[in-house]
């Protein structure tokens, strides 16, 4: 038997989970969901970025086959570094889009290259290799590391995309290819961008 005590207080909690129009089952379903967000697998990702104090980064996922796309919050260069604390989750698929204080306006938006044509995982890339590449991915495999550093190279670069003068637009990539997602694209020079989101799968 439980006492007086306690069965008033069942009786209340059930009382103002029915003014709040829930059952008992559900009364405590933000509680499970915020036990759910506490144990879910999470990722300190940092871009350690050369040449770009002051860009600003945004992480994107969009995977082939679902609708919805998620984004990050825009996070700006300080000191050559930037970072975020994302679900872990989120990291398979994730293109990077870059946006510099000195981009003349190429009519898309620049992203990170994760794998030149050619190359490997773990193979490094400078500034003279990017520039000689017509094809990338912008899809970077993911980790499920609870933290990594990436190396991100910003090189000033000319686009004649529209056709006309050469606009300034940045070249970014990976300094080491990593593990990567199709598709490959065309890059013009090295350079990647895009118009909407890079979706990966």
């Amino acid at each position: 038997m439980i006492s007086r005590v306690a069965a008033a207080t069942l009786s209340l909690g059930l009382a103002a989970a029915a003014l709040l129009g829930v059952g008992p089952a559900t009364a405590h379903a933000p509680v499970a969901r915020a036990a759910a967000h506490a144990v879910m697998p999470r990722t300190e990702l940092t871009f350690a970025v050369q040449g770009c104090n002051g860009c600003h980064f945004r992480l994107t996922q969009a995977l082939d086959g679902r609708r919805r796309v998620w984004q990050s919050p825009q996070h700006t260069v300080r000191n050559g570094s930037v970072t975020w604390t994302v679900p872990t989750r989120r990291t398979h698929g994730l293109s990077v889009t870059v946006l510099a204080p000195w981009d003349g306006g190429a009519g898309y938006v620049p992203t990170v290259a994760f794998r030149y044509g050619g190359t490997r995982p773990g193979d490094h890339v400078s500034k003279t290799l990017a520039r000689t590449k017509r094809r990338a991915s912008t899809c970077w495999a993911g980790t499920t590391k609870d933290a990594v550093t990436l190396r991100i190279t910003v090189a000033h670069a000319r686009s004649t995309n529209p056709p006309g003068d050469p606009i300034r637009t940045p070249r970014a990539f990976t300094s080491t290819t990593q593990r990567w997602e199709k598709p490959m694209e065309r890059a013009y020079r090295g350079i990647t961008g895009t118009q909407e989101a890079s979706y990966c799968g």
